[in-house]
C-alpha cells in the first residue's frame, strides 16, 4: 500500500491543479508566519500568458488580490488557511480553484483560462393589426420558455434583450385579437427580428368552465364542460390537450362531457380540454379549462411487487420427479427452470423482495425453498412441485444495537447512538440442519432455529411480529457515518461459520455462541505489497492520542476508527496541518478492494482452507486449519496463502493530488460492482464469477502458495512509474502480467486469465458475472452437460458446458447452453432487426412523454416503453417499442458507426430538439434521438434502433479531450437554458456545452465553460442533481447543485463567463445541543418557485428558501468552508442557512421502520400546492 503522501512526490505543475514545491535555489523563501502562493495564467491549451488577470484567495484570514505581470505570472503572501481562489481576466471564462497555505510554504496554483463566449442574443420587432396595417400598442410578445417577455410601445414596438440563444416559440397576445404563435431563432450577439400580425377576433370562445373542477379519482362518473361562444361559429372541435386519455362526448359548440368513470392516477393530474372555434371569417379561437384529479390511492399496474426486468443474483438447485431443475431469481421474482442441453419451460412466483441468497431444505417429504429477501425478510417457498410454486411464509426480522459512536463528515463525534429496525436487509442464509443463520447486511448475523421458520403453525414471531431470533452478533464497526463489517455472504462448515464481512474482510464464528473466533483482513495485512494500498502499512498511517500515544484504531478490527475520521476531517482537511488519510482513501475507493462478499471452504490434505471473493481485491486464499478449535480467547488469525487478481475497472484517470477536502466525493461508480463476486471450490479447481472475466476456473486450488502466480514473475505493472495514478490500481501486482492480452479489443482481459494458474475466462455470459452454482458432477472435458448455473445480474441467468477446458482457443472451452434474460421482449439489433433480447436490470433514471416512458438503464443505454394503447388511452400492457445500442462500446454496420447511450443514470426529454439526453457516467451527456418513437413507429415486436451518431455526444474527454477539462465525465444531471445544457458533471462540477455545436470537432465551440473542477479537491462535491433559478428581484440566474456529500451548492451562473460560488454547504444536524452536519449525501435537487428541495440518501427531503440559498456571505468567508468546528467541538463559525422543513418517511404513522432515504425526485402542482 502506497502512503498518500507519496502520491505528491513525483507531480509536477498541474492544470488548475495545487501542488506544494520546495523554494527554488535562488527564490526569495517563504515568510515563516504565512505562505505564499504563486503561479501562472495562461490561454487554456496553449502556453500563451495573459498579462493583467486578477487572483483572488477568499478565506478566513480574509481576502487577497494580485494581479499578473507581463511573463502572467502573480504572487501574493497569505496567512496559513485554506482558500477560494478565483482568477478573472477580461474576455475569458473565471476560473475557480482552492489552495491550503501552509507557514513557510510555497504553494503554486496555476490558471489555464478559456476564451469567454457570448450566449445571449437580442429579439425585436413590431406587432400590426393583420387586416389595417396598423400598430397595436400595448399588446404582450412573450416566449414559451426562459420567461422572457415586453409589452409595445404605442408604436407596437418591442424589444427584449439578453436571450440566451436558442429556439423559442413566440407568443403575442392583446385584447380583441386572436392570440398569435411563431417561431423564432436567437444568435448569440446578434439581432432576430419577429414581425408580428394579429387578426381582430371573430367568433370567440369567452368562457369555458367545468363542472366538477376538481375531483378525487372515483367519486364522479363524469365532467361537464360548458362554453359561451360569440360571433358566428362555422365549425368547433371539443379535443383533450393534457393529462390521461379519457373518453370526450361531444353535445354541441357549447357542451361536452368528459367519461372518468375509470380513470385512475397515482398522483395528482391535470385534465386539460379544449374548445375550438372557427368563425365565418375562417379564423379560429380557443379556450382552455383545466379539471384537477387526486389519486385516492397508489397501485404498482403490473401487480403487487411484480416489476418488468431486475438483476438475476441467486440460483440453486434441487431434484423433483427425478429431474434436477434450477432456481434463479429475476429482481423479486423466483423462477424454477429444468436443467437440460435445451432451454426448458419457467416457472414464476412473485416475493415481495429482492432474493439474495437462496437454501434449499426437505422436510417431511415437502422440498422448500428459502429465500433471503432483502427487507421483506425471510421467504419460505414450496418447490416441491416446481411447476405450482407456491408462497409458505415472509417472516421480516429485527435489529437493535446500542452504545454506536461515529464522527460524521463535519467532524463532529456522536456517542451512544442506536440503530435499530423491524424489516432488517436479510442478505444471505445458511444452515446446519437444525439452525438457519441470517446475514442482516444493516446489523450482523441471527441465529434461529428451522423450526421457527418452517413450522407446522407457521413462523413463530416476536412480540413486534419479525421472526423469533435466538441468538445474534453484531458485526459492525463505526468509524464515519457509514458502518463497515455488515455481512454478505454465509458458508456453514466443520461447526463454524465463515462469513464475509464486506470492508471488514472474512470473519469466522462459533454458532453455539455467535462470537468472532478468526479473521482474514487483506486491509490489516501489512505483509501483503500487491493490493491495493500497496506496502502501506494503517498502523503507520493512522494518528494517535497526543496524550497516551493510542493509536486511532479499532481495537478488535485493526481498523480506522471514529477517533481518525475526526483527525482527517478537522486537522487535515479543515485545518493546517498535514498528514496521511487513510479513512478517506479507504472510503473513497479502497474498501472495494477489500470487499469480502462471499466465502468457500475446503479440506485440503492437512489443511482447511478459506477462498475469499474480495472484489476488486481479486481471489484471497488463507489457512483456517484449527479453526474447529478456535475461540474467542484462542483467536485464529488467518495466514495469506496466496491470491488472484480480479479484473480491473475500465481508467485510468489521474489521482494525483494533495486534497484539501478527503471526503469520498468520487462515489464508486462502477468500483462497487466489480471484482470477483463469488467463489466455489470442488478439489482442485476454483470456480468464481468475476464482474469482466465472467466465469473463471482456476487450477491447483489446494497449493495457492506455490502455485497462484504467472509464468515467470516478477512482472513489472507499474508503466509509467507514476504511484496510484490508475483508479482502479493494479501497478502493484507482480505475481501476475496484467497487460491486455488483446491491446485491440476495448474489453480485453489480462494476460493473466490466459495462462496458469486460470484455465478458462469466459468474459461476460449475456451479462456482468454474479454467483454461481455447480452440479453435482462437473465434467471438465466433455462436452454434452450442463456443468455449471450462472446468474449474471442485469444481464440474466445462464447454462454453461465447459466443453473442453483444454482446448487451444479459449472460447472453445465453453458454450453458453440456455440463456434466460431479465424480460421477455425483444429489442432491435445494431443492424436495425428485432433480434435482440432486453435484459433490464441497472434501472436508476426516466422520464416520459404522454405516450413513450424511456428508461435509463446503465450498460443498456435507453430504452422507450408505450405506456398508451392504440387509442392513445392508458394501459396496463407495457411493452418495448425501441431501444439504443445495447453493447457498451460502438458498432460499425457497414460503413457506420453506431454509437451506445451506455452507462446512462438519467435521461431528460428536450422536445424541441426531439431527443432525450442520456446522462451517462464516464461518457458524458448523449442525445438520444426520439422523433420516430413520439410518431408511433416503434410497435412491440418490431421496436426501432435508436441510433446515436459521433455528434450526438457530449463529452469533455472522448476520442479528444478538451484540454481546460481534462478529466473524465460524470454526467449525472442536466438543465437546458436556450442551446445551453448545464451539466451537473460530478466531481467536475458544472459543464456547460452549446448544444447547436458539433461535438466531434474540438474547434467548434461546443465546449462552454465549467466551473467546479479541481484536481482532487472538488469545489461542488459530487455534483449529481441540478437545476436553474432566475431571481424575479435582480434577474440573476443560480444554478442550486445538489452535490452529494458536500450537501448543497449554489451557484451565480447569470454570465456563464463569470460563474461564482455562491456557498457550498451541508445542512445543519443538532442533536442533544451539539451543532453538526447532515447524514448521507444530497442526490437530486427540484426549485419550485422560490424553495429548493434536495432529497438525501439517509434521510428523505429537506427544503430551503431561494433568498436564503442566494444570501450573501460575509466579505471574509470561504463560500465552499461556511462552517467549522475545532478538536474540543465547539463551534468557530457558521454562516449555513436554516432549512425550511424537512420530511423523513419513518415519521409518518405506519412507515416508521421503512427505509426513507430518498433518491430522485419529480412533483406536481395543482391549486397552489
Amino acid at each position: 500500500m502506497k502512503a498518500s503522501l507519496c502520491k505528491i512526490v513525483l507531480i509536477a505543475c498541474l492544470v488548475l491543479g495545487l501542488t506544494a514545491i520546495a523554494g527554488l535555489m535562488h527564490a526569495a523563501p517563504p515568510p515563516a508566519s504565512g505562505g505564499t502562493l504563486t503561479g501562472k495564467v495562461t490561454i487554456a491549451g496553449t502556453r500563451t500568458v495573459i498579462v493583467g488577470a486578477t487572483v483572488t484567495s477568499v478565506g478566513s484570514a480574509g481576502t487577497f488580490s494580485a494581479v499578473t505581470n507581463s511573463k502572467g505570472t502573480y504572487t501574493m503572501v497569505l496567512p496559513a488557511g485554506t482558500y477560494t481562489v478565483n482568477c478573472t481576466a477580461a474576455g475569458y471564462n473565471t476560473a475557480t480553484s482552492s489552495a491550503t497555505i501552509k507557514d513557510g510554504i510555497k504553494s503554486v496554483l496555476n490558471f489555464a483560462l478559456t476564451p469567454a463566449t457570448v450566449t445571449t442574443g437580442t429579439l425585436t420587432g413590431t406587432v400590426n393589426n393583420s387586416v389595417s396595417g396598423t400598430a397595436i400598442a400595448g399588446a404582450t410578445v412573450a416566449t414559451a420558455t426562459g420567461g422572457y417577455s415586453a409589452v409595445t410601445d404605442t408604436s407596437g414596438a418591442y424589444t427584449i434583450t439578453s436571450i440566451v440563444s436558442g429556439t423559442y416559440t413566440v407568443t403575442a397576445s392583446a385584447t380583441g385579437y386572436n392570440v398569435l404563435t411563431q417561431s423564432a431563432t436567437i444568435t448569440a450577439g446578434a439581432t432576430t427580428t419577429l414581425n408580428l400580425n394579429l387578426t381582430p377576433t371573430g367568433a370567440a370562445v369567452s368562457s369555458l368552465t367545468a363542472t366538477p373542477d376538481s375531483f378525487a379519482e372515483g367519486s364522479t362518473a363524469s365532467v361537464g364542460l360548458n362554453a359561451v361562444v360569440t360571433g358566428t361559429v362555422s365549425s368547433y372541435t371539443w379535443s383533450q390537450t393534457t393529462g390521461p386519455k379519457v373518453p370526450l362526448l361531444t353535445i354541441d359548440a357549447s357542451s361536452a362531457t368528459a367519461d372518468v368513470s375509470t380513470l385512475e392516477v397515482a398522483a395528482e393530474s391535470d385534465l386539460a380540454f379544449r374548445l375550438t372555434v372557427t368563425g365565418s371569417d375562417g379564423l379560429d379561437s380557443f379556450r382552455d379549462v383545466v379539471v384537477a384529479v387526486q389519486p385516492m390511492d397508489m397501485l404498482p399496474f403490473l401487480g403487487q411487487n411484480v416489476q418488468i426486468g431486475g438483476s438475476s443474483t441467486a440460483t440453486a438447485k434441487f431434484t423433483a420427479g427425478g429431474v434436477t431443475w434450477a432456481l434463479f431469481n429475476v429482481g423479486s421474482q423466483l423462477k424454477a427452470t429444468p436443467v437440460g442441453m435445451v432451454k426448458g419451460p419457467v416457472y414464476t412466483v412473485v416475493l415481495p423482495g429482492a432474493v439474495f441468497d437462496i437454501e434449499i431444505m426437505s422436510l417431511n417429504g415437502i422440498t422448500y425453498a428459502i429465500a433471503a429477501a432483502g427487507n421483506a425478510g425471510v421467504a419460505v417457498v414450496n418447490v416441491t412441485d416446481p411447476t405450482l410454486m407456491s408462497i409458505v411464509s415472509v417472516t421480516p426480522v429485527n435489529y437493535y444495537q446500542t452504545g454506536i459512536t461515529f464522527t460524521d463528515t463535519g467532524g463532529t463525534i456522536w456517542y451512544n447512538n442506536t440503530i435499530m429496525s423491524d424489516t432488517a436487509p436479510v442478505v444471505a442464509l445458511a444452515t446446519d440442519g437444525v439452525n438457519l443463520y441470517i446475514a442482516d447486511f444493516a446489523f450482523g448475523i441471527h441465529r434461529t432455529a428451522l423450526a421457527n421458520v418452517i413450522g407446522v403453525s407457521g413462523p413463530v414471531l416476536e412480540a413486534d411480529g419479525t421472526l423469533k431470533i435466538d441468538a445474534e452478533a453484531c458485526t459492525l464497526q463505526f468509524a464515519g457515518e457509514n458502518p463497515w463489517g455488515g455481512p454478505l455472504s454465509l458458508k456453514y462448515f466443520g461447526g463454524r461459520l465463515f462469513a464475509g464481512l464486506n470492508a471488514l474482510g472474512l470473519g469466522i464464528f462459533d454458532p453455539a455462541t455467535m462470537q468472532q473466533v478468526g479473521r482474514y483482513n487483506l486491509y490489516t495485512d501489512e505483509a501483503r505489497l500487491e493490493d491495493y494500498f500497496g506496502p502501506m502499512a494503517v498502523t503507520a498511517s493512522v494518528g494517535s492520542d497526543p496524550a497516551t500515544g493510542d493509536l486511532y484504531l479499532d481495537d478488535f478490527t485493526g481498523m480506522p476508527d471514529y477517533r481518525q475520521v475526526q483527525y482527517e476531517v478537522l486537522v487535515i482537511m479543515k485545518g493546517t496541518g498535514s498528514g496521511l488519510t487513510p479513512w478517506a482513501d479507504f472510503e473513497r475507493t479502497g474498501k472495494w478492494y477489500y470487499k469480502a462478499q462471499d466465502v468457500d471452504v475446503a479440506q485440503q490434505g492437512s489443511r482447511t482452507i478459506a477462498y475469499i471473493a474480495n472484489s476488486l481485491g481479486g481471489l484471497t486464499a488463507v489457512d483456517v486449519t484449527g479453526f474447529e478449535n478456535a475461540s474467542a480467547t484462542n483467536f485464529l488469525r488467518a495466514p495469506y496463502l496466496g491470491y488472484f487478481p480480479a479484473v480491473p475497472v475500465n481508467g485510468p484517470y489521474d489521482t494525483n493530488s494533495l486534497p484539501s477536502s478527503i471526503l469520498p466525493y468520487e462515489g464508486a461508480g462502477m468500483l462497487k460492482e466489480s471484482g470477483v463476486t463469488s467463489v466455489r471450490v470442488r478439489g482442485d479447481k476454483l470456480y468464481l464469477t468475476d464482474h469482466f472475466a465472467g466465469l473463471v476456473i482456476l487450477d491447483k486450488a489446494a497449493t495457492p502458495d506455490t502455485d497462484w502466480h504467472g509464468a515467470t514473475p516478477t512482472y513489472n505493472n507499474d508503466t509509467n512509474g507514476i504511484p496510484n495514478d490508475n483508479v482502479p490500481d493494479y501497478e502493484d501486482i507482480t505475481s501476475y502480467d496484467m497487460s491486455p492480452w488483446n491491446p485491440l479489443d476495448n474489453e480485453s482481459l489480462p494476460w493473466a486469465f490466459y495462462q496458469a494458474p486460470s484455465l478458462l475466462a469466459t468474459k461476460e455470459l449475456e451479462g456482468h458475472g454474479y454467483t454461481l452454482e455447480l452440479m453435482d458432477v462437473v465434467d471438465l472435458t466433455t462436452a454434452g452437460s450442463v456443468d455449471v448455473l450462472e446468474c449474471s445480474g442485469a444481464g440474466g441467468f445462464v447454462f454453461v458446458d465447459v466443453t473442453n477446458i483444454a482446448a487451444p482457443v479459449m472460447t472453445d472451452r465453453f458454450s453458453i447452453v440456455a440463456y434466460f434474460p431479465t424480460t421477455d421482449e425483444i429489442g432491435a439489433a445494431a443492424d436495425g432487426t428485432p433480434t435482440e433480447a432486453i435484459a433490464i436490470g441497472h434501472a436508476s433514471g426516466l422520464d416520459a412523454s404522454s405516450k413513450y416512458l424511456y428508461v435509463s438503464d446503465g450498460p443498456h443505454g435507453v430504452s422507450a416503453w408505450n405506456i398508451v394503447d392504440a387509442l392513445g388511452y392508458p394501459t396496463d400492457t407495457v411493452r418495448l417499442v425501441a431501444n439504443t445500442l445495447q453493447s457498451e462500446y460502438p458498432v460499425t454496420v457497414g460503413t457506420e458507426i453506431i454509437y451506445p447511450a451506455s452507462h446512462t443514470v438519467r435521461n431528460i426529454m428536450n422536445p424541441l430538439l426531439s431527443r432525450t439526453w442520456a446522462m451517462c457516467v464516464s461518457n458524458g451527456m448523449r442525445g438520444v434521438p426520439i422523433a420516430d418513437v413520439e410518431a408511433g413507429l416503434g410497435q412491440a415486436g418490431a421496436p426501432l434502433l435508436l441510433k446515436l451518431i459521433r455528434t450526438d455526444l457530449f463529452e469533455h474527454n472522448s476520442d479528444f479531450t478538451v484540454k481546460a477539462l481534462p478529466y473524465q465525465d460524470r454526467a449525472y444531471d442536466v438543465e437546458f437554458r436556450g442551446n445551453y445544457a448545464f451539466v451537473a458533471d460530478g466531481s467536475n462540477g458544472i459543464t456547460i456545452y452549446d448544444t447547436t455545436k458539433d461535438p466531434s470537432d474540438k474547434t467548434s465551440g461546443f465546449f462552454v465553460a465549467n466551473i467546479g473542477t479541481n484536481l482532487g479537491e472538488p469545489l461542488l462535491g459530487t455534483a449529481s442533481g441540478i437545476e436553474l433559478w432566475t431571481d424575479p428581484a435582480t434577474a440573476k440566474v443560480y444554478a442550486v447543485v445538489a452535490a452529494g456529500p458536500y450537501g448543497v451548492g449554489v451557484v451565480d451562473v447569470t454570465d456563464t463567463a463569470n460563474m461564482r460560488i455562491v456557498k457550498v454547504f451541508e445542512p445543519i444536524k443538532i442533536e442533544d445541543g451539539d451543532v453538526g452536519v447532515a447524514d448521507g449525501q444530497a442526490i437530486d435537487v427540484e426549485v419550485i418557485g422560490d424553495k429548493a428541495y434536495f432529497s438525501y440518501d439517509s434521510f428523505g427531503v429537506v427544503c430551503y428558501s431561494m433568498a436564503g440559498l442566494i444570501a450573501p456571505l460575509p466579505d471574509d468567508a470561504d463560500p465552499t468552508n461556511i462552517f467549522l468546528k475545532n478538536l474540543s467541538g465547539t463551534v468557530v463559525y457558521d454562516y449555513r442557512p436554516v432549512a425550511l422543513g424537512r420530511f423523513k418517511l419513518q415519521l409518518v404513522p405506519g412507515y416508521e421502520d421503512v427505509d426513507g432515504g430518498a433518491v430522485k425526485m419529480d412533483y406536481t402542482v395543482q391549486n397552489g400546492r
